[in-house]
């Protein structure tokens, strides 16, 4: 297929019962439920609020190919539903429709972006993983993430060439993933922990998470493990208050120094008078020292949590990144809300 034979553009509303249509042609039984976001208002409406898109590939005037990209707040969107016609495969347009959300995300600023796909499905798994998926949560699906702007674990890949990965379920922590990136030469390494399930129901309706890091570098002899967590709570409101923790290890031989920065979503604010209200702390570790800080944010009373009843999770991000000797990692906690309907 010629590059001049098909057309990557936005769904447009009158593509919708076409769309649909692209999505049964590959094994849906009975007709798929719209995707939250397509409420009885025009497309229009909900591309001006980047929560969702849908991406399409035309072939001669047919519809070969359809992708969903949800995309509401940093540090996560999520692909669903990626679907080719079974006569118009192994023309790429998977690839293509794939590479489109990808970088539709980075210019949001997501730092990373997931999708679930079949425990069986080989030809996907080699899609995404040629595409630099990682393969994370296992259950009734399989939840796989591409890291479209992690500078600490691109460092670090591009540091050891002979990196091996895997990823492990934590022990006694329910819907928590250890991913593990090691050195064969040196035994340096970088885990990252991700909550949740693969799937919506296996995560308790909450989104993923990551909640901590630990990173070492074997022949400098430094290491620094960091973890961010919210207070267990559900059916968060406007004005509600929750408290965030950090806490961090000097696991190396030598000091390290650095700052935390809280990364906000619009509607939510640092509101602690033991912080003085700041989003950048100043941290200094000597070997072996731990440290706590602890962070109180407010929902602001005008923060509108209906607009989360549209999306797959009606959960919020909130984000933490750390900086020290030139190496830069992020965080993030994903609070449960009361979502009410959207008026009408």
């Amino acid at each position: 297929m010629d590059e001049t034979d098909f057309t990557i553009r936005d769904s447009e509303e009158e593509d919708r019962a076409r769309t649909r249509q692209v999505r049964w042609s590959v094994g849906w039984a009975e007709p798929p439920t719209h995707h939250r976001t397509w409420a009885s208002v025009g497309a229009e409406a909900w591309v001006s609020h980047h929560y969702f898109r849908e991406f399409v590939a035309e072939v001669n005037g047919v519809l070969a190919a359809r992708v969903g990209l949800e995309a509401y707040c940093p540090p996560f969107a999520e692909i669903s539903d990626l679907s080719v016609r079974p006569e118009y495969r192994r023309n790429g347009l998977g690839r293509i429709l794939t590479q489109k959300c990808l970088d539709e995300a980075a210019k949001r600023d997501m730092a990373a972006v997931f999708l679930q796909t079949e425990l069986d499905n080989r030809t996907a798994h080699h899609l995404y993983r040629s595409m630099d998926f990682f393969p994370t949560a296992q259950g009734k699906m399989l939840r796989m993430v591409r890291f479209v702007n992690y500078p600490l674990l691109a460092a670090f890949r591009q540091q050891y060439p002979l990196h091996q990965y895997r990823c492990v379920p934590v022990a006694d922590v329910p819907r928590t993933w250890s991913m593990e990136w090691s050195d064969y030469v040196s035994q340096s390494s970088l885990h990252l922990q991700l909550a949740g399930g693969a799937t919506k129901s296996e995560s308790e309706g909450v989104a993923p998470a990551l909640r901590a890091f630990d990173w070492r570098s074997a022949e400098a002899e430094r290491g620094l493990a960091v973890t961010f967590e919210a207070e267990a709570l559900r059916d968060i409101e406007p004005e509600h208050y929750v408290e965030l923790t950090i806490r961090a290890k000097n696991q190396g031989k030598k000091a390290e120094s650095g700052v935390f920065e809280m990364i906000l979503p619009p509607g939510v604010r640092v509101s602690s008078p033991r912080t003085n209200q700041k989003k950048v702390f100043a941290w200094e570790l000597a070997p072996g020292e731990e440290l706590m800080q602890a962070v109180e944010v407010q929902i602001e009373s005008d923060f509108d949590a209906s607009t989360l009843w549209y999306l797959n999770y009606g959960s919020l991000p909130v984000s933490m990144e750390t900086y020290w000797a030139g190496n830069r990692a992020l965080l993030s906690v994903s609070l449960p809300m009361a979502v009410p309907p959207p008026q009408e």
